[in-house]
């Protein structure tokens, strides 16, 4: 199965308005590679205006929120599956 780099949002609380940022590596896995971002517990569609997800390579998804409100606190999961196996990690957004 994938290998997941350990994901954060950093240590402190992000303060409403910032920006939040965290990444997703797939460290190891054979491709294709399907890599999928979750709040909680949820898919993040295109229509969310304001959490966008970018590509950066074929192993690397960006979740980037320019300003961070209270509704983007929670839990954000990302998934990495291949034909051998799926793998997901998870980190907190705490907002001040």
């Amino acid at each position: 199965a994938p290998q997941i780099l350990p994901l954060s949002f950093g240590d402190e609380p992000v303060n409403a308005g910032d920006l939040a940022s965290i990444q997703c590596a797939v460290s190891k896995g054979d491709f294709p590679l399907e890599i999928t971002w979750m709040f909680r517990g949820s898919p993040i569609g295109p229509d969310r205006s304001d959490i966008i997800i970018s590509d950066s390579g074929k192993r690397v998804k960006q979740l980037t929120i320019d300003a961070v409100a209270a509704r983007h606190a929670g839990e954000y999961t990302c998934i990495a599956s291949n034909a051998a196996g799926t793998t997901s990690h998870s980190a907190v957004l705490d907002v001040n």
